[in-house]
């Protein structure tokens, strides 16, 4: 089934071009419906997208008030990407997803901002287990974090030390110790940070 743009033509007979249009009609069907929801009648998801397939694309240079997405090949990969208005490019994947993150009082675990984190609770002095609201997909993410001390000598954050790995990080929780930088003993913190990502 070929579509035909040039249909019907000037010396065609009328009364070939309800099956010339019929052609034409079930090929725009078919392009619509390849990624499309396409409904034969009325339905609140007429053209919703199914999924969507990408050509590889090269734009560039500004294009005023508007915003460009498409993909293209990167390292022998395909990578999907935007560019804004100014012809500035940014690569969206790949990425490494946050599971968590936390910024929290040290002496009260009160939180200030958290995302999928249930609770912190405090063990002792530093001493913090987080735990997540949804489990993560396994204990082999990273954790990445910082802390912030009343005073210029500082504080560091670590994984409570254990010789046993699924002790301290877990898919449930993971227990995080604030240490002074001048007495190298677990202290609170003014604030602790913490981020958990994986892939």
């Amino acid at each position: 089934m070929t579509f035909n743009a040039a249909v019907p033509l000037n010396s065609d007979s009328p009364s070939i071009f309800p099956a010339q249009n019929q052609t034409n009609m079930a090929r725009l069907q078919t392009l619509l419906g390849a990624d499309h929801q396409f409904n034969l009648s009325a339905a609140a998801d007429d053209g919703y997208h199914n999924i969507i397939h990408m050509t590889q694309q090269a734009p560039s240079g500004a294009l005023a008030a508007t915003g460009r997405g498409y993909v293209k090949s990167v390292n022998g990969r395909i990578h999907d990407f935007y560019m804004d208005d100014a012809g500035r490019e940014f690569q969206i994947t790949p990425t490494i997803p946050i599971y968590a993150a936390v910024n929290f009082v040290g002496s009260s675990t009160a939180i200030r901002f958290g995302f999928n984190i249930a609770s912190v609770v405090r063990n002792g002095a530093g001493d913090y287990t987080i735990n997540f609201t949804t489990a993560l997909p396994s204990n082999n993410y990273i954790v990445t974090g910082m802390c912030m001390r009343d005073v210029t000598t500082g504080g560091v954050i670590q994984i409570k030390p254990d010789s046993n790995y699924g002790a301290q990080v877990s898919t449930t929780s993971v227990r995080v110790l604030t240490v002074s930088l001048d007495s190298n003993t677990p202290r609170d913190m003014v604030a602790v940070f913490v981020q958990i990502s994986g892939g």
